[in-house]
């Protein structure tokens, strides 16, 4: 039996976004498993929705749903977690890759462990701006809506942020 053009658009938002929703649901939740159910409920909400209904507006419906899905959780277990570090708990999170040479994860290694050690120093809501941005490669716009904040906002939040991390880079505490 062919697969139906509906199970296709929902297999190409799974490869293209599914990474990316676990790195930014392990920053609520610290848990991978966790983790990995969040995204599971977020795709799960994505097949009760019709293609033309967010076709538009995919990446900051599937962040917004993760996020309050990754929130709902945190409320039930009625504690609050400070977001964590990645550096490690990510890579168990990725896709097979094809390994850099020694001296190339050496260097990546330090020089992103140094960054994210600095990001983990910024308040909570830089850091998810952060993220939004750079690891989801969503726009203003789109973080806006996840975030419920103006484009404005996030616009400050943004460069507050980059701005405290070339200060902390030049002089290191």
């Amino acid at each position: 039996m062919a697969e139906s053009e509906s199970d296709n658009w929902i297999k190409e938002a799974i490869l293209a976004y599914e990474s990316q929703l676990l790195r930014y649901a392990l920053h609520f939740v610290r848990d991978p498993n966790q983790a990995r159910d969040i995204v599971q409920d977020t795709f799960l909400q994505l097949c009760r929705n019709s293609k033309p209904e967010l076709q538009e507006r995919m990446p900051q419906w599937l962040y917004t749903v993760c996020r309050n899905r990754a929130i709902d959780v945190i409320r039930k277990e009625s504690r609050v977690k400070q977001m964590p570090e990645i550096e490690n708990q990510g890579a168990a999170l990725e896709p097979a890759a094809q390994a850099p040479l020694p001296c190339q994860a050496i260097e990546a290694s330090e020089a992103a462990s140094g960054l994210m050690e600095q990001i983990a120093t910024l308040p909570d809501r830089q850091q998810e701006v952060l993220r939004l941005k750079f690891h989801g490669g969503l726009s203003y716009k789109e973080i806006a809506e996840i975030m419920e904040l103006t484009s404005t906002n996030v616009g400050f939040i943004l460069h507050t942020a980059i701005s405290k991390l070339r200060q902390q880079m030049v002089q290191p505490s």
